[in-house]
């Protein structure tokens, strides 16, 4: 038995929602964010850093809403 080799991640389910890439900044409305990290301070947010105002803020992955 051959197994393919390689280092492709698998895709996500179908249904299944994907983090915001630039999500809007809770604190001055701005667009200019940026992922920080995938995994905040629990596993159940993510991480952002908003390049206009230099704040950083958290989202829920499941649900979208802003902590």
């Amino acid at each position: 038995m051959s197994r393919a080799r390689g280092s492709s991640r698998p895709e996500p389910p179908p249904g299944s929602a994907r983090l915001p890439q630039s999500p809007e900044c809770p604190f001055c409305d701005s667009r200019q964010t940026e992922l920080a990290n995938a995994f905040g301070a629990h596993a159940s947010v993510s991480s952002y850093w908003c390049r206009d105002c230099r704040s950083p803020f958290e989202m829920l992955k499941w649900g979208g809403g802003l902590t």
